[in-house]
């Protein structure tokens, strides 16, 4: 009788050293699109009713179960992504991001006060700044941001994002978006549904739209000539919001599309995937 007894306490000690797992899959953390990249956006999903943290901050979470998470230009912050289920179970997925090296770009023939602006316009740079991160600071319950994004434009892609800045031979902060060159006029639409949050004329980045695709996660489009769009709009994938132009900072006729999580600048060519051909 000796030996099984020792077996079942083997078993029961071996039970209690495996790692954590919730009874079945359904529960499961899962990535549903996108990679733990500097740059990348992902959409989780977990069962629906959870609560998620991630490095211990409440996160929000869709009815369906769907969550976003993601990393900046320079991210090497280990996510700990959390959820506790409705039945009480918990569980946990690391996310580790890769690291990325940038490009250099250099741009010449930029008018000096854009690139050192005159102490005149200082005060509006700061009031622009402002108005953008109020723009990107909603947190929405709509779910645009799980969906497939669309590009914008097709162009030719001109500036990455990432890439380290030489303005008029002067160091400048990284790009942040993707820069793709096309015609004057030509129209833009929305890359995923949205609501507008912000239609300012600023100084580096002339006619700029933010549309706020949910959780945190908005596009910003720079340098329009034309917007067709008023704050409040909900706007719906496909759908014209201005057109190409060449305002602000800039030396042609081009559009600058940026992806942010609130505060984290994001790699709209992650996001949306190569550009389809025209």
């Amino acid at each position: 009788m000796v030996l099984p007894i020792l077996l079942h306490r083997l078993r029961f000690l071996i039970f209690l050293t495996l790692p954590y797992l919730s009874l079945g899959q359904a529960g499961a953390i899962e990535i549903l699109n996108g990679q733990a990249i500097q740059g990348g956006l992902l959409v989780l999903k977990t069962k629906p009713g959870s609560k998620l943290t991630i490095n211990g901050k409440k996160t929000m979470v869709t009815p369906q179960g769907l969550a976003v998470a993601g990393f900046h230009r320079d991210d090497t912050t280990t996510l700990i992504v959390q959820a506790k289920h409705p039945n009480g179970t918990t569980e946990k997925l690391v996310l580790k991001p890769s690291t990325r090296n940038y490009p250099e770009q250099r741009i010449d023939g930029l008018p000096t006060e854009m690139v050192t602006p005159p102490p005149v316009v200082l005060e509006r740079i700061a009031r622009d700044r402002k108005l953008v991160i109020a723009a990107r600071a909603h947190a929405s319950s709509i779910n645009a941001f799980a969906g497939s994004f669309s590009w914008p434009v097709k162009g030719i892609v001109t500036g990455v994002y990432g890439s380290r800045r030489i303005l008029n031979g002067k160091p400048r902060a990284p790009h942040y978006g993707i820069d793709i060159a096309a015609p004057e006029n030509t129209p833009i639409s929305a890359p995923q549904d949205g609501i507008v949050r912000m239609v300012s004329d600023l100084y580096f980045t002339g006619w700029t739209i933010v549309l706020d695709h949910g959780h945190g996660v908005s596009s910003t489009f720079l340098h329009l000539k034309k917007t067709f769009v008023s704050v409040g709009n909900k706007i719906r994938k496909g759908a014209k919001i201005g057109t190409v132009g060449s305002t602000g900072r800039s030396t042609g006729a081009h559009l600058d599309w940026r992806i942010n999580l609130f505060e984290k600048r994001l790699d709209p060519a992650l996001v949306a995937g190569p550009m389809p051909s025209q």
